[in-house]
């Protein structure tokens, strides 16, 4: 059988993600036809912490600080996301708030992909669904391990 190539710039660091790093090509090409560039400037907000979650981002260029609020006037950096970095899992699952704020340390350019779309991918490709939950545990094991 002959691998499919995508011709998707950026397309490296979406299979650097440990979320997207199992799928094979027929797979990743449904994934990477959800996502959409969003360009932010050093200083953004992407999102902010306990809002609705419904964006996982993937970076392709920059630096984005993930922080959460440690007083009601403090926050503190827990980790920060570069190239194939991904963050705001919690538009994955339930109950759909973000644990933490993303706040862009770099002008960047991420990968936006709109959970519920992704969600719904996973319902009807329950296979596909698997590897992108396990990927998904993955990715906050390394994040609590981290912290």
């Amino acid at each position: 059988m002959a691998s499919e190539k995508m011709d998707v710039p950026g397309l490296e660091h979406l299979k650097k993600n440990p979320v997207l790093r199992n799928l094979d090509p027929a797979e990743m090409k449904k994934v990477v036809g959800l996502f959409e560039r969003r360009t932010y400037k050093a200083g953004d907000s992407v999102f902010t912490q306990d809002g609705e979650a419904k964006t996982l981002f993937i970076v392709e260029r920059g630096l984005v600080g993930i922080t959460m609020r440690a007083t009601h006037t403090n926050e503190v950096t827990v980790a920060t996301e570069s190239s194939g970095g991904a963050f705001g899992w919690s538009a994955l699952v339930q109950p759909q708030r973000y644990t933490a704020s993303a706040k862009c340390f770099q002008d960047s350019e991420l990968f936006a992909l709109d959970g519920a779309k992704l969600r719904e991918l996973c319902y009807r490709e329950p296979r596909l669904g698997v590897k992108i939950m396990e990927g998904l545990a993955c990715l906050v094991a390394m994040r609590l391990d981290s912290a």
